[in-house]
């Protein structure tokens, strides 16, 4: 984790340092070729998503309802915007243009990020809703009483409190 001067003027403050982000990204995912279509994207994951056959627990296991690493991935970016805004420091305009790409890099991981993660929690809550016969405001009191960290470790705490309950 990363702390910042009080009197730091550049709008780009990632949180974590770049070696962290190398060492995520070379764990548990590839690079990826230039893709003309996805051209702000530059990993993909080592473990494919399994299809909606397979079991919750499956999927869980698989890391399919994990974070996405598109925030991670705008963390880097904003690491190069940083030390080019120290490098422009106060020609703005030259900033800009320099760093055109990168800005909607960022936007466009961004956007990936809030999309790919609602899609993925709309997923596990009609998983979990399925297979513990739960409403979503069920699902939403436990995960706020939840203390784990894991999507594993919630399912396996549902999993518990499913079978505790009289029939």
């Amino acid at each position: 984790m990363i702390v910042y001067n009080a009197n730091d003027t550049c709008p780009y403050k990632p949180i974590h340092t770049e070696e962290w982000l190398e060492s995520f990204f070379a764990k548990n995912y590839f690079k990826k070729p230039y893709d003309r279509f996805m051209w702000w994207r530059s990993y993909v994951s080592k473990n494919k998503i399994l299809p909606n056959k397979a079991t919750l627990l499956e999927r869980i296991k698989n890391g399919d309802f994990d974070p996405a690493p598109y925030k991670f991935e705008a963390e880097i970016v904003e690491h190069r915007l940083r030390k080019k805004y120290v490098e422009f420091e106060g020609d703005y305009k030259k900033f800009l243009e320099v760093c055109a790409v990168d800005l909607a890099r960022r936007k466009r991981l961004l956007e990936d990020q809030e999309k790919e993660e609602n899609k993925r929690l709309a997923e596990l809550y009609k998983g979990l809703s399925r297979r513990f016969d739960l409403t979503r405001e069920e699902l939403d009191e436990e995960m706020f009483n939840f203390n784990g960290e894991t999507v594993l470790e919630f399912y396996n705490y549902i999993l518990k409190k499913s079978e505790d309950k009289p029939y």
